[in-house]
């Protein structure tokens, strides 16, 4: 599959490099696909969400794994927090979202990551591992 957009790539990309390439395009795409998304604070249906988003992740060419996580928002609620009336409802933000993918283009692996990171304030995304098998 790799050779069926070769042409289209930087001619001196390394496989290395378009591994690290392949997997940082995956990430960007599973994070901004839903911040911002109408969520109900439940984890059973947080799970459906984050399995559904790792399908439609899992489909994109060279991605050999993804693990995704919806967490429930806490900050101003309880753990037992109950919808109070038509319009309350919570959104996924980049705090509760934390997912980890695995792309393997060529004889390269890179596993990238997003989660928040607290001292940063920030939904880092970031190369975790890069490896020739």
């Amino acid at each position: 599959m790799e050779k069926l957009a070769e042409n289209f790539s930087f001619s001196g990309m390394t496989n290395r490099e378009h591994a690290i390439f392949e997997v940082g395009i995956k990430l960007a795409a599973l994070f901004h696909q839903l911040i911002g998304a109408p969520i109900k604070n439940d984890d059973e249906v947080m799970k459906k969400i984050a399995d559904g988003l790792k399908e439609s992740i899992s489909c994109q060419p060279f991605v050999k794994r993804v693990d995704c996580e919806i967490k429930k928002i806490k900050e101003g609620m309880t753990q037992t927090y109950t919808k109070q009336h038509e319009f309350d409802y919570t959104y996924i933000q980049g705090r509760n979202l934390v997912a980890e993918v695995e792309v393997q283009y060529e004889d390269w692996i890179a596993i990238g990551k997003v989660e928040w990171i607290s001292d940063l304030n920030y939904p880092l995304m970031y190369v975790r591992e890069v490896r020739q098998v």
